[in-house]
């Protein structure tokens, strides 16, 4: 029996063999590629369509702290008026904080504010006698003219000399106060360029001699 069926499968084997070669072999499935997303492109609005700053104005800021006098009879310039300096003394610093005057004392500058004025020499002169204030605050300078009841009554430049007139009662606190009471009024003037020199007159007398007590 066995003879008779090794030869039908072999022939079976052969046969498949066959039907296994002229069978085409399935392909396998090709590899899809994704669709390419574009993304959609901005739109900005039309440039009248953009809302619009407003300009920028710049602010002018004022200089409230210099510590030195004005440069000419103009005074500084500012938006609330004008700032120009009266003369308070340093008491016994030796001339530390500015010019030596009376008994080893400095006259020293300090920015006051005034409204507008073609006068200002006269408008700085009338602040400095207003000053009723023996000490400036807490700054310990001192006023040598606190006591004292005077009025600007004329002022004028004559080739660059300030003739001052005063009128009133010149009080001082001792022989100290004279130098001073000269360094304040003086200086006060002298800040404006267009000043080079003084002639104070009080009740129409020299301040020398009224500071003396020549002129009494």
């Amino acid at each position: 029996m066995r003879k008779y069926l090794l030869p039908v499968v072999v022939g079976l084997s052969w046969v498949l063999a066959g039907l296994a070669c002229a069978l085409p072999l399935a392909a396998a499935p090709a590899a899809t590629k994704a669709p390419e997303v574009t993304p959609p492109a901005a739109t900005l609005p039309p440039p009248d369509a953009l809302p619009s700053q407003p300009p920028i104005t710049p602010i002018h800021t004022p200089d409230l702290t210099a510590t030195h006098p004005a440069s000419d009879a103009t005074a500084t310039p500012d938006l609330a008026g004008m700032r120009v300096f009266v003369f308070l003394i340093a008491l016994e610093d030796g001339g530390k904080s500015g010019p030596a005057v009376g008994c080893g004392d400095s006259v020293v500058p300090v920015a006051v504010m005034l409204p507008r004025t073609e006068g200002v020499l006269r408008a700085a002169l009338e602040k400095l006698l207003s000053m009723k204030d023996q000490f400036l605050g807490e700054s310990g300078l001192y006023n040598a003219l606190y006591q004292s009841d005077l009025r600007v009554d004329g002022v004028r430049i004559e080739d660059g000399k300030a003739v001052i007139e005063l009128s009133g009662t010149l009080q001082q606190g001792g022989e100290c106060d004279s130098p001073r009471i000269q360094a304040q009024l003086e200086q006060t003037a002298l800040q404006f360029s267009t000043v080079k020199s003084t002639a104070i007159f009080i009740n129409g007398k020299p301040l020398e001699d009224v500071l003396s007590l020549r002129g009494e």
